[in-house]
């Protein structure tokens, strides 16, 4: 099976939607970029992606994702790999409608793109309009599937009429898994795992990605045990300081707290950022803030929820806690 070279095409091809509403080339942001290396690394021929991963706000990693799909759909489309079927799912309805949007417009700048188009282009929605007709045979907006092989990609919100247990899938996309329902009737754990199946083993990209909730609930078990090395999923935790341009011109007499310290001393973060994040989380006060940008992974589930013991007791002595010895070699004198 070809191994696709996925950043030059992304950014070739692709167009994104900015934070200010703009139109622009789809160019990788820092925290994008390291995590693609990181894939890259991990999994050089990009099959058998297994992904756990915690995270701050709008870093993009979603946009990402979406773009890697559309990319393997592409390309299945253009005979250059197998026929690939592409599953999202979103925690709610709104955000469904984001990643089907975002998809579309990769989709769009592609065939724009393909025929020698620029980035003024993407507004003639007649001529777009007409590629998509001879690029697609069925084209409802969230489910495509291809005139010539058959890729597909869905988006749906997550929930128990919509997990797929029979088929079979190339890809899986799991957004703010941490959020999804949790009851006896429908929860995470029977939702992801019955669909996960359907991705073949070694095989396929399955990506669970989100911020922190609870400590104790469904994505925080299954993060602890990559953490672990004891599941098949690789855990990985992206701070907000990873994010360069979370950043702030400080005032002249602000002196950042302890908190900072180590961030400052180790070189991962310097004092612009760490003001950035105090104004954030309002002083480190706001709990819930601190949960959608920990500094730690343990932040994302301890500040969650409204637990029986304080929260930064919880934190501390959670910090305080060391792995147990795995070896230990013990001499007998006689």
């Amino acid at each position: 099976m070809k191994v696709l070279d996925y950043q030059p095409f992304i950014e070739d091809h692709f167009f994104i939607k900015n934070k200010y509403g703009e139109i622009v080339p789809f160019k990788f942001n820092d925290v994008q970029q390291v995590y693609y290396d990181e894939l890259d690394s991990d999994y050089p021929n990009w099959q058998g992606i297994r992904e756990n991963i915690l995270k701050g706000r709008q870093f993009g990693l979603s946009s990402l994702i979406t773009a890697l799909f559309a990319t393997d759909f592409i390309a299945s489309e253009c005979g250059e790999i197998p026929i690939i079927d592409s599953d999202v799912y979103s925690h709610k309805d709104e955000e469904t409608s984001a990643h089907i949007d975002r998809f579309n417009l990769f989709l769009n700048s592609y065939l724009i793109r393909s025929q020698g188009g620029k980035l003024e282009d993407m507004d003639n929605f007649s001529a777009i309009n007409q590629l998509r007709k001879a690029f697609l045979r069925i084209d409802n907006g969230g489910e495509i599937v291809s005139r010539k092989r058959g890729a597909q990609y869905h988006a749906q919100t997550a929930s128990a009429k919509v997990s797929g247990r029979g088929g079979t899938k190339q890809n899986i996309h799991w957004s703010e898994v941490a959020f999804y329902p949790n009851t006896e009737i429908m929860n995470a754990k029977k939702l992801v795992v019955g669909a996960e199946k359907q991705v073949p083993q070694d095989h396929g990209k399955i990506f669970r990605e989100t911020t922190g909730n609870l400590a104790g609930d469904y994505f925080a078990k299954e993060y602890q045990d990559g953490k672990d090395r004891v599941s098949q999923f690789r855990s990985r935790f992206i701070a907000w300081y990873t994010y360069k341009a979370y950043s702030k011109i400080p005032l002249d007499d602000w002196m950042p707290p302890e908190y900072y310290q180590k961030l400052l001393v180790e070189g991962l973060a310097n004092k612009e950022q760490a003001y950035w994040h105090w104004l954030q989380t309002k002083g480190l006060e706001d709990k819930e803030e601190l949960r959608e940008y920990p500094t730690y992974d343990y932040e994302a589930f301890l500040y969650g929820g409204d637990p029986l013991f304080d929260q930064e007791a919880l934190i501390y002595y959670t910090n305080q806690v060391q792995k147990p010895m795995r070896k230990a070699l013990y001499v007998q004198a006689l």
